[in-house]
């Protein structure tokens, strides 16, 4: 006898572990198996009445009435590891995983579906567990890509602590490091501690018996899950008792070196316990937040060390202005004092005496100016203005300069006709030759210094300074670049210079990334070369100065008459200047600022003599432009100025003007005064002519 397909699949399926319900077309329960009521807390004859809607969650019933229709449509079996998944309702509401396996029965025309359901929640623990720890990475990987961006070590601390303290949902927390000096923990972040705690532990010797020095001496965890019963921690209960926290979790912070530098700690309301996971997750959190500080630490370290640097050039900017107008004061007033006193001193011994002074006042001058030189390329107060510029303009103020120099010593000095433009900074290029210029006529006993340019490719013109002087052996080429360095002279010997011209050399050629070349033979001279940029357009060629030479001749009778305005605000070098003036015969007013200049005006002036740098801010390039606006001429001046080079490059070209340097000798101010009462000007000054001394000048070399 053949038993109907429903009875024959009851036998089948009712020891099954798995819930099984067949339904028909219409989704009607024919049948179920003992394993409903276990399952879904029905019994089997109540839900074939109540409908299998009943096991379907409300806020998805309407998105499963369409699937079953869609699965009526195109009946197949569907295998539970790809099958239906979701959740179902119990008979007293509570929601649960499942998956469902649908398979076809069919008995002639007849057809049923068997859905076999099985709880899923064990897997889904499962799985929960298996991406837990892949979380945790996730987590940690993107904290330490965000910290990475960070060179704050408070915000790096405070980051790692925030993290540690939300995985663990400790109430508290708090990160102590080690001071390196001192080996006592340093509280460095906390979240939600009182202020009597922080006071109690903000500081801890790193060997006492607390939890913390427990935790860093043996290196061990120390996890406390009440602190009530610890028999450890009873110093500690009433502070905890205070506090409000019941439990306490402690973690040694690791240098990369394996050195403990800190303790991290979590505190909760609650006797408690982190979890394992919750534990190793916080050791990679210790792992990572070590090296992080480490780095927070180096970055600090450098910061320092970079703040330091520029305190200290900042210190050595601020004392190469005074230096270079304070320095060279005291020794503008004796070389002042030296002209006085060799107009008024008529005896030979006494001669004699004054001109080993001068000597000594001039080598002074000389040494001070290239230590100063040195120590603004050192600190970084030389800032190139690069430009395009002609080399003839350089290679004449060198024939004016040097020519007479070479002719005293018996040499020739021969410029060759150059018409090269190049681009650099014309005043550190002038810089570097003078210094090989003066290096050449110093080292040549008989023969010529020569000065010429060529260009070698497209990319770079070379100026060479040749000499037919002692040259330097090949061994010592490598040591001419350095301070105090002479070929020749012990360093106990006497000496006339200080070896600094060429060191000088070097450090501008560095700064301006030029090239230098040397060549030299013993007794047959050296050749010193520097490559330049050509320059980037055309060059309209500059004059040179006016007034550095000509005729000086002028009568004593007239010069007495002169009336001459000197600007000084140093009382010893305005009374050495006035002094020394007096003596040459000029009608001298000395004042000390920029009012009293225009108050000494209004009775008439000839001729003005004006330091640069004078007080309250003020410069000689105002008093020129303010008393040449009262007067309406323009003035005949002196300028004297401890920043040659810069005043030189800023002011505009005037016949009517004298720029001299300090240490200035008397005998070059009365020179220059002299040259300026021979040379021919207009009578009225332009207003653009006025203005442009308004312009104050950079500190330069």
């Amino acid at each position: 006898m053949e038993l109907p397909p429903v009875q024959l699949a009851g036998l089948a399926i009712q020891e099954a572990p798995d819930v099984m319900l067949f339904v028909d077309a219409g989704w009607i329960i024919r049948f179920t198996n003992c394993q409903v009521t276990a399952g879904f807390g029905y019994a089997s004859e109540e839900l074939v009445v109540l409908g299998i809607e009943r096991l379907v969650l409300e806020r998805v019933r309407q998105r499963r009435m369409a699937r079953r229709s869609e699965y009526l449509a195109h009946m197949r079996v569907r295998a539970m590891s790809t099958g239906l998944a979701g959740y179902v309702v119990r008979h007293h509401g509570t929601e649960f995983p499942v998956e469902i396996q649908l398979s076809l029965i069919k008995n002639g025309t007849e057809a049923l579906v068997a859905a076999a359901i099985r709880d899923a929640s064990d897997r889904e623990h499962v799985a929960a567990d298996l991406n837990a720890p892949l979380e945790d990475m996730q987590s940690l990987c993107k904290m330490s890509m965000q910290l990475m961006k960070v060179t704050d070590l408070s915000t790096i601390v405070g980051e790692i602590l925030d993290a540690i303290v939300t995985l663990q949902a400790a109430d508290f927390g708090e990160i102590q490091l080690r001071d390196p000096e001192t080996g006592a923990l340093q509280l460095v972040m906390q979240r939600g501690f009182s202020a009597s705690f922080l006071d109690c532990f903000a500081s801890i010797d790193s060997g006492n018996e607390s939890a913390y020095g427990r935790s860093l001496s043996s290196g061990e965890r120390v996890v406390i899950k009440d602190v009530q019963p610890d028999s450890e921690y009873l110093p500690f209960r009433a502070i905890a008792a205070q506090e409000g926290y019941r439990a306490v979790q402690f973690a040694r912070i690791r240098g990369l070196d394996g050195v403990p530098i800190g303790i991290l700690s979590t505190h909760f309301r609650q006797p408690h316990r982190p979890s394992e996971r919750e534990l190793q997750l916080t050791d990679l959190y210790m792992h990572l937040a070590a090296t992080l500080i480490a780095r927070g630490r180096a970055d600090e370290a450098a910061r320092a060390a970079r703040d330091l640097a520029n305190r200290a050039n900042q210190a050595k900017s601020r004392f190469l202005a005074t230096a270079s107008h304070d320095l060279r004061q005291p020794l503008q007033t004796i070389a002042l004092l030296n002209g006085v006193l060799r107009r008024t001193m008529r005896d030979e011994e006494s001669g004699q005496a004054l001109f080993q002074q001068e000597q000594a006042i001039g080598a002074m001058a000389r040494l001070l100016n290239a230590l100063l030189d040195i120590s603004k390329l050192e600190s970084g107060a030389v800032r190139p203005e690069l430009g395009d510029f002609a080399v003839a303009t350089l290679f004449e103020e060198l024939r004016r300069d040097f020519a007479g120099i070479a002719a005293g010593k018996g040499l020739s000095f021969d410029i060759e006709t150059c018409r090269c433009c190049v681009h650099s900074d014309p005043s550190l290029i002038e810089q570097v030759l003078r210094n090989l210029v003066a290096n050449a006529i110093k080292y040549t006993l008989r023969g010529r210094v020569t000065l010429n340019c060529h260009v070698v490719s497209d990319s770079n013109i070379r100026i060479d300074v040749l000499d037919t002087g002692i040259g330097i052996p090949e061994e010592k080429l490598g040591y001419i670049y350095d301070e105090f360095y002479q070929i020749g002279v012990g360093s106990n010997s006497a000496r006339d210079s200080y070896g600094l011209g060429l060191s000088i050399v070097k450090r501008i050629a560095d700064l301006l990334g030029l090239k230098l070349e040397v060549r030299s033979q013993v007794g047959t001279g050296s050749c010193f070369s520097v490559l330049l940029p050509p320059a980037q357009g055309p060059v309209a060629l500059a004059s040179p100065r006016s007034g550095e030479s000509g005729p000086l001749a002028q009568s004593p009778e007239r010069r007495r008459t002169l009336k001459l305005l000197l600007v000084e605000d140093d009382p010893g070098v305005q009374d050495a200047t006035r002094m020394l003036l007096k003596v040459a015969g000029y009608d001298v007013t000395a004042v000390s600022s920029l009012m009293d200049a225009l108050a000494a005006a209004c009775t008439g002036v000839d001729l003005l003599v004006t330091d640069y740098h004078l007080a309250g801010g003020e410069t000689g390039t105002q008093v020129i432009a303010a008393l040449r606006n009262t007067l309406g001429t323009s003035l005949k001046t002196v300028l004297v100025t401890g920043d040659t080079s810069s005043v030189i490059r800023e002011l505009p070209c005037d016949q009517n003007l004298r720029v001299a340097s300090k240490p200035l000798h008397a005998e070059e101010l009365l020179r220059l005064l002299q040259s300026l009462m021979v040379a021919d000007n207009p009578p009225d000054v332009s207003e653009t002519n006025s203005a442009a001394f308004e312009a104050s000048a950079r500190p330069t070399l």
